[in-house]
């Protein structure tokens, strides 16, 4: 068999069962249940709120800790330039004092 004649097959109209017209019925005239959302939000249970603030606010501070690490490690990094620099100058002048003392 081809594929054709597969879903030729498969897509063949059928007579439905004798009780299903009765059922449809039954089923209309029963009273209707509210149709349920898929998402509903404030009907979560509380320890699953808990658990979703909990979770937001360890990244909160783990991200404030990192950020703190890493301007301190900037900081670091910065006086230590600035140490070099003032090495550099200092050593400059005494240099020239030195130069101008032998003469």
């Amino acid at each position: 068999m081809n594929l054709e004649d597969e879903l030729r097959s498969a897509l063949q109209r059928e007579d439905p069962p004798q009780s299903f017209a009765g059922r449809v019925v039954a089923q209309a005239k029963s009273p209707a249940r509210p149709v349920t959302s898929i998402f509903q939000p404030f009907r979560m249970p509380k320890i699953m709120w808990a658990g979703g603030i909990a979770a937001i606010l360890a990244v909160g501070f783990a991200v404030t800790a990192e950020y703190r690490e890493v301007k301190a490690e900037r900081a670091g990094r910065d006086a230590l330039m600035a140490l070099r620099i003032a090495s550099e100058k200092l050593n400059m002048t005494r240099e020239q004092v030195l130069k101008q003392g032998d003469n």
